[in-house]
């Protein structure tokens, strides 16, 4: 009778450890698919008691993915999160810089439009007494100068769109850091109860690596089991307690607003403390860098444009041109009703002939003249300038396009050991739980021999 009862409690055992076992099989098969999901294993291991054998138990449900590879994923992460949003903004921005060649071959670039001004001057320098080509240099400065207040609005708007983004950005990753936090205590307490803490850590991770989208984190593993995620600033994010990220949107950007602690543009700050400038990988870094500093610069080279112009045009027609920058720059409304008045000479020491040649060298921009006509100083080629800012830009996307070309090899490679060495597959599994189902099939099939051999017993006692 007591071998019968040892038999029947290993056949029952083995019957419960395969259940679990073809459980956890089932699970990868189901979930192969999911992001994030590491491939299980039902560990079993013999029992005994006094040195023999009393069946089989599952020890645990296990998936160990080595935290070096989560770490390069986070990186990897960080790293193509950034690329991506410095090349998308940086193509737009230089789209809408314009291009030097075009279908009807006129170019729609700031160097395209000064050269038409140009040629414009030089049509009218050849006939200086005709009011309509006045009125077609006019109308070409009008378009030129349009063409730089469009341009620098397009700038502020993508700096208040990256400022937009910051914010939003933020909110995403308190959420995810939130997660963490939660997850960790849901971890301490399955593992205090025993329970597996194989789908919580794969949760933990992915949250872990979503979390690395948007700001560079380290983390470390606690011996209860939980996780400590730092930012790469050495703040914390995540140890005993939640550590929040704060920025305050702007509900407007100009060109006048900067980051500077009392006013304008948030810092990010963690429990007080502004990381903005800690801040290396990750798409708030790279937002940020976007809205302070390379998108501010191509203002900056703008503004110069535009108050050069400004001035070499002034200087031979006073007031001609308004405003003091790229924001404001434009054309007076006494020249754009009155085009003929642009070669009157209000000092009456010019001649018309003269006004016209003192036009077009201010706007080729190698010489500049007083109100008397007297060249007073050389400054840059207006044409040549635009063309390098345009080129400067291009130059920087491309950059960033082929920075998120090598980010995302990196990443793809990262992702694919991963998936390589932790990932479900789906033949494997599929032929683990055919085997599964033979055994189960025996298990069951002995657990009846034996309670028949029970009932054959019992009958023989009775």
């Amino acid at each position: 009778m007591t071998t019968l009862n040892t038999s029947a409690a290993i056949a029952s055992s083995s019957l419960s450890a395969i259940q679990v076992q073809l459980s956890v099989a089932s699970a990868n098969i189901a979930n192969a698919d999911t992001e994030g999901y590491t491939a299980k294993k039902a560990s079993a291991s013999s029992t005994s008691t006094a040195g023999v054998g009393t069946g089989v138990e599952v020890a645990a449900i296990v998936s160990k993915v080595s935290t070096l590879l989560i770490s390069q994923l986070s990186s990897a992460t960080s790293e193509t999160a950034a690329a991506e949003k410095l090349a998308n903004y940086l193509d737009q921005l230089q789209t809408a810089m314009g291009k030097t060649t075009s279908d009807d071959e006129t170019g729609t670039s700031l160097g395209n439009k000064i050269a038409q001004v140009e040629t414009a001057l030089a049509a009218l320098v050849n006939t200086p007494e005709s009011t309509s080509l006045a009125s077609e240099v006019v109308t070409q400065l009008e378009e030129l100068t349009s063409a730089i207040t469009s341009l620098s609005g397009t700038v502020q708007d993508l700096r208040e769109n990256a400022d937009s983004e910051i914010a939003d950005a933020v909110d995403a990753a308190n959420q995810l850091i939130t997660k963490i936090d939660g997850l960790n205590t849901e971890i301490i307490s399955a593992k205090a109860r025993g329970a597996s803490t194989a789908d919580l850590e794969d949760q933990r991770n992915q949250a872990l690596v979503q979390l690395s989208e948007f700001i560079e984190v380290q983390s470390y593993s606690g011996s209860d089991g939980s996780m400590k995620v730092y930012a790469t600033s050495g703040q914390v994010l995540v140890g005993n307690s939640a550590h929040l990220l704060s920025f305050k949107e702007a509900s407007s950007v100009t060109a006048n607003d900067v980051r500077d602690g009392t006013s304008g543009l948030s810092a990010v700050t963690i429990d007080g403390v502004d990381i903005t400038d800690r801040l290396s990988a990750g798409s708030i870094a790279a937002l940020i860098d976007l809205r302070d500093d390379t998108l501010p610069g191509v203002q900056d080279m703008l503004d110069e444009l535009s108050g050069n112009l400004i001035s070499a045009f002034n200087a031979v027609q006073p007031g001609l041109l308004t405003g003091t920058d790229a924001t404001n720059i434009g054309v007076s409304a006494t020249f754009r009703d009155n085009p003929g008045s642009l070669l009157t000479d209000s000092t009456g020491t010019l001649s018309i002939s003269q006004m016209a040649e003192s036009f077009l060298s201010a706007a080729q921009g190698d010489r500049t003249f007083d109100a008397a006509g007297t060249l007073s100083t050389r400054t840059t080629d207006f044409a040549s300038y635009a063309t390098e800012i345009l080129s400067s830009v291009v130059s920087d996307a491309t950059a960033a396009t082929s920075r998120l070309e090598v980010t995302r090899t990196e990443l793809t490679t990262v992702t694919s050991t991963i998936t390589s060495l932790y990932g479900v597959n789906v033949d494997e599994e599929t032929a683990t739980l055919s085997s599964l189902e033979q055994l189960y099939s025996m298990a069951s099939q002995i657990l009846a021999i034996i309670q028949d051999m029970f009932d054959d017993l019992m009958a023989a006692v009775q």
